[in-house]
């Protein structure tokens, strides 16, 4: 059983990946979460500490995070002070890759099926009213559920970077600022993978 009040010691053969702002490792006690470490400078550990705020905000309104990796405690480590998120696994148990890995195969039969999950995506995101800061496909995943089922889940970006959080209480400035947010992935979808913009809607349509 796990302890919470326990040092947790970090190694290298549970390191999962290393981001702008923080590294990730698979919790030696759960296999299906992982820890956050943010980089140690005080910009990164703004960003986390926003991030978590912005998750804990979410869950007191009990909002869906079907298509976000859900926070769930912060624990102390080897490596300082992390956060526990969720680990998202495909149905075989392997992690799941990101949206880039698979577009970047460059098979047309995958590109259009990622664009239509990207579509339930966005429309997910303005249902929930959930905010997002940086979306790229790297750092959206796309989890195999069953062999023929699959999904988009965003790993990291979650939550506006305004130090305070009033879009939050504001829906038609949330969304507005949304717009442009949403505009990079877009671009970064059309520019770098040569995806059809028709296919790609605009945050507002």
């Amino acid at each position: 059983m796990q302890q919470k009040n326990r040092i947790i010691i970090l190694h290298k053969e549970k390191f999962v990946g290393d981001g702008m702002s923080r590294e990730c490792y698979i919790h030696p006690d759960n296999k299906d979460q992982c820890i956050k470490i943010p980089h140690k400078t005080p910009s990164s550990r703004r960003s986390m500490k926003r991030e978590v705020s912005y998750f804990k905000r979410l869950k007191k309104r009990k909002k869906s995070f079907l298509m976000v990796s859900s926070y769930l405690y912060q624990v102390e480590t080897s490596k300082g002070i992390g956060e526990v998120f969720e680990l998202i696994r495909d149905h075989d148990g392997s992690i799941s890759r990101s949206m880039k890995h698979y577009l970047s195969l460059g098979d047309e039969n995958i590109k259009q099926t990622i664009l239509e999950m990207v579509e339930v995506l966005r429309q997910y995101l303005i249902k929930e009213y959930i905010l997002f800061s940086d979306l790229r496909t790297d750092n959206i995943l796309l989890q195999k559920i069953s062999h023929t089922e699959s999904q988009l889940i965003i790993i990291d970006g979650i939550g506006d970077n305004n130090q305070i959080p009033f879009l939050e209480y504001i829906p038609i400035l949330g969304l507005k600022r949304q717009i442009k947010k949403w505009e990079k992935l877009r671009n970064e979808l059309i520019k770098e993978f040569s995806c059809d913009p028709d296919k790609i809607k605009r945050f507002n349509e």
